[in-house]
């Protein structure tokens, strides 16, 4: 029977290598993201490691917590309190250190951004055996207060040298000039994980950033001794608000970190992943389910002269498990080249990954076997097992045997989910905020759907293929061959169903979000202008640029935001920053409760679903946890509805945020117009005020929200380039049916040939089933999208999606565009039937 299946698989080599090449896409997709998973945590363990190097012991504030957006902020340290540790028995030597916010400007003023990465200003370590593996690429430290050095990445992109002037700019206000005296490495890399770095001398860190007299961290070589002995003998002269730990700990938090901000990449490349092999999946049913029909006779034979359904089973699933073999050597191969394709697209979006080897490790190869076997013999499982049902009387027949119908169990499970899933769905979209609801109801539609789809393909082609049988003879039949076998219409349309559905979904998410943005500026912007930093992805406008605007006589209210992270009743959430003597005036966040203007600095107002959620009342004492000052007990001084303009449910004033952060940058600012002035007039009275800040983006609402509609797209974009992989492989499923009905259907076109349809006509009557097949696809692939994306952006009312805006144009461009690449999907099966030999047709069996 092994060599039966073989057999088998060596004659229809063109199946072979359409269905493995389905599964392959998916298994390097996986595969891609692992290698790149494992490249980075190897790399950036080795990056931050090698930084370390020749440092025990790193000494700094005490955080109360830490996550990703809180690691590497700490509160500073008196200078004085170096000389302390150098005095520690075993101490070598020891260094204090700062970093913060330093934005370099290229040579035409333009912000040196680098998408989501930081913008580091840190002082130069001047004891080079402290200072691990960076190193003077070119010229010599800095020194002084006019000169700096920068990272080999932005000097090797913008053309910066020893010796060049640069600008720089920092929290506390306008660029300074500063000239270039050397270019740092960092071992093999160039930056760190795509950051911009410049670095000063001590003094002039702790002056441009703001720190005069303090330090952020003192690093620390041992003499003698080891570094658990020295972290013990060093906290034991610090005060109870710091703590010594090994640098190893610090390199294994800071890899840890870009690996869990990376995190949600690896997770979406996952997911994408698995709507592939999703795809690739019911690609495999269909062609096996076709097979086994085709081969009835053969398999009835075999049962005739012996062979036993344990031995058809096993032969069946071994054409499956080769497939699957060979699609995960090839997705594996093909994993490398998407591991490095998915690390440029983290490049472009700013997140840089040093070059390095790519790591294949063991559990990738056991990963992409497993996926692309598993899935393989998954989706073969029960077209194998229908192959065992064959009686070996069906040898004896001259014709097929009938379509059997769809089995009333199918009917009434897909009854069942439907009835459940559609209510859900419903549910889910009448109401805000109802995740559960939403993913319930999605999942029961779809698999209802997937049962009954063979039931609605004879309807669908009845109605879709009504324009198509007016046009001829090889329209009409055409629409025959469509509906002739539900099962695989359906199983064919479905896997188009899945790439479509979610396409839509996302695009009505996308709709939904842009129009929210627009909602809330109306609903809650009181501002003539909104000033953001021109990057969506910056950390946010220096201090200063407020300061530089509130003498303008044009300039009625300036208002600048703030934004941080928290920690309340044991939850990370964010937490916002106003002055509330001005906020009310150009914002409305639905005070329920309270006063904004008389919000004071030892209190806090709290979104009205929080409090209530906690069970808090006015006056009642909320603990706040900082990350740099740890607990504070503040008073509840009221509550407010409306979250979404200042993305956050805790509110505090600017002197409470400074007194608690160190960060001194505006999320966004906020200003109106004085009495009489006009917008224009204000727009070109603040753009003239910041010309000397070309990070800020000076913007009214109209523009504004058109900025948060061209990202929302880009973002649209990326992810419908990502879903395409899977349209793709659906299409690769239609080619397959198709050639696999040729190969069916080869007497049947002989005897059309031989009754005078010309070889044109052959054509046509393929390309139109492949545009009826796709269409079918596209229909369910539409309906499903857009009550799926109905019901997400309901659920994600919490997450600021606050309106509901289902798009008509876009995803009937995408259902026409779908049915459309039927006619390329029908290209080689359309050539091959045309070329049907009619004498070897009309004898062959």
């Amino acid at each position: 029977m092994l060599l039966v299946a073989l057999k088998g698989l060596a004659a229809r080599k063109l199946r072979l290598v359409l269905t493995a090449v389905s599964i392959a896409l998916g298994v390097s997709f996986v595969t891609g993201t692992l290698v790149l998973g494992d490249t980075m945590t190897v790399t950036f363990d080795k990056l931050y490691a090698d930084l370390g190097q020749g440092t025990d012991v790193t000494v700094r504030a005490r955080p109360a917590f830490t996550d990703t957006t809180t690691l590497g902020s700490h509160r500073p340290m008196p200078m004085a309190l170096v000389d302390r540790v150098r005095e520690v028995p075993g101490v070598a030597a020891a260094e204090g250190g700062l970093n913060g916010y330093a934005l370099m400007l290229d040579k035409s003023g333009a912000p040196i951004q680098p998408g989501g990465a930081p913008t580091l200003g840190v002082s130069y370590t001047a004891d080079r055996e402290l200072a691990g593996n960076v190193t003077l690429r070119a010229g010599r430290a800095p020194s002084g207060p006019g000169e700096m050095a920068l990272d080999a990445a932005t000097a090797r992109k913008h053309g910066y040298g020893p010796g060049d002037r640069v600008r720089v700019m920092f929290e506390s206000g306008k660029p300074s000039d500063f000239t270039v005296a050397g270019v740092l490495g960092f071992g093999d890399a160039d930056n760190l994980a795509g950051a911009t770095l410049a670095a000063f001398d001590l003094p002039t860190a702790q002056r441009v950033l703001g720190r005069p007299g303090q330090v952020d961290e003192i690093v620390v070589r041992a003499d003698g001794i080891g570094p658990d002995e020295l972290r013990t003998r060093v906290a034991a002269v610090l005060p109870a608000d710091l703590e010594a730990v090994t640098t190893a700990t610090v390199a294994a938090e800071a890899s840890r970190a870009v690996r869990d901000g990376l995190g949600f990449f690896t997770t979406a490349f996952l997911g994408f992943a698995a709507v592939s092999l999703l795809v690739g999946g019911f690609l495999i049913w269909n062609t096996f389910s076709i097979l086994v029909a085709q081969r009835g006779r053969e398999h009835a034979l075999l049962r005739a002269i012996g062979a036993r359904r344990r031995q058809l089973l096993g032969s069946v699933l071994t054409e499956a498990g080769v497939i699957g073999l060979l699609a995960s050597a090839l997705g594996l191969g093909l994993g490398l080249l998407v591991a490095g394709g998915l690390r440029g697209l983290l490049a472009a979006v700013g997140i840089e990954v040093p070059t390095t080897t790519m790591q294949l490790q063991g559990r990738t190869v056991v990963a992409a076997l497993a996926v692309g076997l598993g899935v393989t013999l998954a989706a073969a499982l029960v077209p194998a097992w229908k192959a065992t049902r064959i009686p070996p009387i069906a040898a004896l027949r001259e014709s097929a045997a009938p379509a059997r119908t769809l089995p009333r169990v199918r009917i009434v499970a897909g009854g069942v989910l439907l009835a459940a899933g559609l209510p859900a769905l419903a549910w889910a979209i009448a109401g805000p905020s109802r995740g559960g609801a939403a993913v319930l109801g999605s999942l029961a539609t779809f698999a209802g759907l997937v049962l009954l789809a063979p039931a609605l393909v004879r309807p669908l082609v009845a109605v879709l293929g009504a324009p198509v049988a007016r046009l001829g003879v090889a329209g009409a039949l055409a629409r025959q061959n469509a509906g002739r076998a539900p099962r695989r219409t359906a199983s064919t349309a479905t896997a188009l169903t899945v790439g479509l559905a979610l396409v839509v979904a996302m695009t009505v998410v996308a709709t939904s979000m842009k129009a929210s943005v627009a909602d809330v500026m109306e609903r809650t912007n009181r501002a003539d202008l909104i000033l953001k930093a021109s990057s969506q992805m910056a950390a946010g406008i220096p201090e200063g640029a407020a300061g530089e605007l509130r003498g303008l006589p044009e300039a009625g209210v300036v208002s600048p935001m703030r934004f941080g992270r928290i920690q309340v009743a044991g939850q990370t959430t964010s937490v916002a920053a106003v002055d509330p003597r001005t906020v009310e005036r150009v914002a409305d966040i639905g005070v329920t409760s309270g006063s904004l203007p008389d919000l004071a600095d030892g209190e806090v107002m709290v979104a009205a679903d929080e409090a209530k959620a906690h069970g808090w009342r006015l006056g009642d004492r909320v603990t706040v946890r900082f990350p740099q000052t740890g607990d504070h007990a503040l008073r509840l001084a009221g509550t407010y509805t409306d979250t979404t303009l200042l993305g956050a449910g805790y509110l505090i004033t600017t002197a409470a945020y400074e007194a608690n952060f160190s960060e001194r940058l505006d999320v966004a600012i906020l200003v109106s117009a004085a009495e009489g002035t006009s917008v224009e007039a204000l727009k070109r009275s603040v753009r003239e005020a910041l010309a000397d800040y070309p990070n800020v983006a000076v913007q009214d609402t109209a523009e504004f929200n058109a900025t948060q509609s061209a990202t929302v797209d880009q973002l649209l974009g990326l992810v419908n380039v990502l879903l395409g992989l899977a349209v793709l492989i659906a299409l690769l499923g239609v080619v397959n049916t198709l050639a696999l009905s040729v190969l069916e259907r080869t007497r049947e076109l002989g005897l059309l040939r031989a009754v005078g349809m010309t070889r044109r006509q052959v054509r046509a009557c393929i390309r139109w089933e492949a545009v009826l097949v796709a269409a079918i696809g596209s229909v369910l692939g539409a309906a499903l999208g857009l009550a799926l994306g109905t019901a997400a952006a309901r659920a994600l009312a919490g997450e600021g999606i606050t309106v509901l805006q289902v798009p008509v144009a876009q995803p009937l461009v995408y259902a026409v565009g779908a049915a459309a690449a039927g006619v390329l999907a029908a290209i080689t099966p359309a050539r091959k039937a045309a070329k049907v030999d009619v004498l070897r047709a009309v004898v062959a069996d």
